[in-house]
């Protein structure tokens, strides 16, 4: 199989640097790496800036030149477009190469910044890049040539690539190979979530519960037209109470005063006047149901609600219990 070759960004800018991106183009090559140069089409606006990002996210190193001009500003990032480069090969997490200029090499005053702003933002930038643990400072273009060799072939052994490779150099068969294996994978999980869904559905229906004989007294307390207060016992099988309830939670969680209402409205006929001895008969009853998996509460924080509903199982249950069945099925 052919090795990976490597794309390289090279982010400068242009016009007092096109010796040394001559040179480094050249030593890219070498390195048997494909440079991205963009020499016909330097960012000047948004809109070509966006097309930049695109080819840096294709490339797999980064290298930055740093001469003596801080470049073209961007009006709203009042960053110049090299800078943005920079900072967005950082946000992709793209390997950074750093040369600077020597500082004490002097050069003619169209490769110098004049501008005292730019002057500013160019040794800050600078100083940012140059914390980077693959910075090197350069004097010349053959020199800036040599570092950047010798810092691509380096990056190339300890920080690996995706990198590019012709589609011809792959093995067909060992594609197919793959290809099969994803196929076989996918089928053995199918597989297997079918059987867990299975299991899902057993579990359901073979913990059913058989609460029909167990009985709660529901006593309840209301008051005389003529005054006075009655008690009265009511004996209600746990069956009847979760059918009444589970019958109101259609795909709703209702509060536990709704579920007393409701219950005393069916024991009664109405729920005026009416109320459980015990404060706590309807929170106990829920709790139960709740402790073999039919309900499960649900705290309202926005309302200081406490709301009900029914789980699958209890679901499952519900519909069992209020299902018409013709006389056959019975």
């Amino acid at each position: 199989m052919a090795d990976k070759k490597y794309q390289v960004f090279i982010s400068s800018t242009y016009m007092d640097l096109i010796e040394e991106r001559r040179a480094i183009i050249e030593n890219i090559l070498v390195a048997d790496c494909i440079p991205a140069g963009m020499e016909a089409f330097v960012a000047t606006d948004d809109e070509q800036f966006e097309v930049i990002k695109k080819v840096i996210d294709l490339c797999d190193y980064y290298v930055l030149v740093i001469g003596k001009r801080y470049g073209t500003v961007n009006l709203d990032t009042k960053l110049s477009y090299t800078e943005m480069e920079y900072d967005y090969a950082i946000e992709k997490q793209i390997p950074v190469l750093v040369f600077a200029i020597d500082e004490k090499v002097t050069l003619s005053s169209d490769k110098e910044e004049q501008e005292t702003t730019n002057i500013e933002k160019l040794k800050c930038f600078r100083e940012k890049a140059m914390k980077s643990r693959m910075a090197s400072v350069w004097k010349d273009s053959s020199e800036l040539a040599l570092y950047v060799s010798h810092s691509i072939n380096s990056a190339k052994a300890n920080t690996p690539r995706l990198g590019w490779q012709r589609a011809t150099d792959y093995d067909e068969a060992s594609l197919r190979r793959k290809i099969m294996d994803m196929q076989l994978n996918k089928l053995v999980l199918e597989k297997e979530l079918a059987t867990a869904k299975e299991q899902i559905q057993m579990y359901l229906e073979q913990n059913d519960v058989a609460f029909e004989d167990v009985t709660v007294n529901a006593r309840y307390n209301y008051f005389r037209d003529t005054g006075g207060r009655i008690h009265v016992d009511k004996e209600v099988s746990l069956e009847m109470i979760f059918t009444i309830v589970a019958t109101q939670m259609m795909d709703v969680m209702i509060p536990e005063t709704s579920i007393s209402n409701i219950l005393l409205e069916k024991l009664t006929g109405t729920s005026y006047d009416h109320y459980f001895s015990d404060t706590q008969f309807v929170k106990t009853i829920l709790n139960q149901f709740r402790a073999i998996g039919l309900i499960n509460p649900s705290w309202r924080k926005e309302k200081s609600l406490l709301l009900w509903g029914l789980t699958k199982k209890g679901q499952k249950i519900r519909d069992d219990r209020i299902l018409i069945r013709n006389s056959e099925e019975e």
